[in-house]
């Protein structure tokens, strides 16, 4: 199994959900009070995603170094 390239996927998604989190963070400073809230609940969720993201990759990646290192050549 490839977990450099796994983790990669997760990094990749990771970035589309962060810009979608700073694209939603600047709408929220123009909306109105009953969307601020809807806005919020969303940003906060997209957020807790991404950080998830980032870090399974992060980890997959960390997995997918140790796994070369330990190969015999």
């Amino acid at each position: 199994m490839d977990f450099i390239a796994w983790g990669e996927e997760y990094l990749q998604e990771a970035r589309a959900l962060k810009a979608r989190t700073d694209l939603l963070r600047r709408r929220l400073l123009s909306a109105a009070a009953a969307e601020r809230k809807e806005l919020n609940y969303r940003i906060c969720l997209l957020y807790s995603m991404y950080l998830e993201c980032r870090s399974t990759g992060r980890l997959l990646q960390s997995y997918g170094g140790k796994e070369d290192s330990g190969r015999e050549k």
